[in-house]
């Protein structure tokens, strides 16, 4: 679905779907117990998304929204488990349906966006702005024009 600026916005079952995925998938490479189930937060994650990133500068934009969905998800644990993961792959979806793609490739630097997102758990209250800043910084350094693969 494209918003007024036509840029193309993820969906709650989206969202949904994807967590269901990836819990799928560890269930099949752990064999461990899944629960899958969503909260009432879910419902909080796409307004403040669709509130961000209004400024008509369509990269700044992609990417405080990239942020904001990556850092919801984190937040608010609308999922019994796999937030992190999901609000990974939400972002990268994101930015790939608007023409970037998100270069996280390397372990170490996986690492640090995963230690950024466990950051803003601890921060029950409010989403820390200082840890959505380095997000935010994280995000625009690896982003770049998406090239389909040949």
């Amino acid at each position: 679905m494209k918003n007024e600026s036509g840029i193309i916005m993820i969906d709650k079952k989206y969202l949904i779907e994807t967590n269901r995925k990836i819990l799928e998938r560890h269930k099949r490479k752990t064999n461990e117990s899944v629960w899958i189930e969503t909260t009432a937060r879910i419902d909080d994650i796409i307004p403040k998304v669709n509130s961000v990133g209004n400024s008509d500068n369509r990269e700044k934009d992609l990417i405080e929204k990239a942020t904001t969905l990556l850092a919801m998800i984190t937040w608010t644990q609308p999922f019994f488990d796999g937030n992190r993961r999901t609000g990974i792959v939400a972002a990268t979806k994101f930015l790939r349906d608007n023409g970037y793609d998100l270069d996280m490739g390397v372990e170490k630097e996986n690492l640090e966006i995963r230690n950024m997102l466990s950051e803003l758990k601890k921060h029950s209250s409010e989403l820390h702005v200082e840890t959505m800043n380095k997000l935010s910084f994280y995000i625009s350094k690896r982003i770049k024009p998406y090239e389909p693969r040949r």
